[in-house]
């Protein structure tokens, strides 16, 4: 049975949650009206792109994949790290942090997101890329991704309830286990799809260069 059934392959009217998730899940959902689609959706990005699928999986957990893929992004669209923003605007101000006129043009602040945040950095290339060439999302990619996000959810309740209930210390480590291991899988699928479309990438196809800065 194929696990992303259960989730649907149309996007909800808005995001849920609030603050850096939501950000980044309306962001997703402003490019549903795009006109052009990804050279390939997650779900073949790895048989299209092998290498980079298993090089952004094993460097994801590090945050080499989300600084070389931001940087790759930048400068395909823009003129490189001169042209980013913390999270490239996509979070809007929150309390007393302005993220979009943060570290701006910043090398460190690129590896530091990257590093700190690495598969938020990794999202932020791909919606970057979506935005620069008017790409809306396959619709099994946000199966994959809810599915990824769901095993996330899961390891943080079974974590919570070994805190409470003796002897379930190592089932919620398996599980933790399994859910970084598909998360790592969808990192590699996604790093996978970004090359491969900047690889495609029509360069006669008037796209212009933009830094994606939104409003707070």
């Amino acid at each position: 049975m194929n696990p992303f059934c259960c989730f649907s392959a149309n996007p909800p009217n808005q995001a849920d949650g609030k603050g850096t998730k939501a950000g980044v899940g309306n962001a997703m959902l402003e490019k549903q009206g795009y006109p052009n689609e990804f050279a390939v959706g997650l779900k073949n990005s790895c048989c299209k792109d092998p290498c980079a699928c298993i090089c952004s999986a094993i460097f994801m957990p590090c945050g080499i994949s989300a600084c070389y893929f931001r940087y790759k992004v930048l400068t395909a669209f823009g003129n490189g790290v001169q042209d980013y923003v913390c999270c490239q605007g996509y979070i809007p101000k929150m309390c007393c942090v302005d993220w979009p006129n943060t570290c701006q043009g910043s090398a460190i602040g690129l590896c530091c997101e990257g590093c700190c945040c690495p598969m938020l950095g990794l999202s932020i290339a791909r919606l970057h890329l979506m935005d620069a060439k008017q790409v809306r999302p396959d619709p099994m990619d946000y199966q994959i991704i809810a599915f990824s996000n769901c095993c996330q959810i899961l390891s943080c309740f079974c974590n919570l309830a070994a805190m409470c209930c003796d002897g379930l210390d190592e089932l919620a480590a398996l599980i933790d286990c399994i859910a970084d291991i598909i998360t790592g899988i969808v990192a590699g699928c996604m790093g996978a799809q970004i090359n491969y479309e900047l690889k495609t990438m029509n360069n006669g196809g008037g796209v212009t260069a933009q830094t994606m800065q939104r409003d707070a």
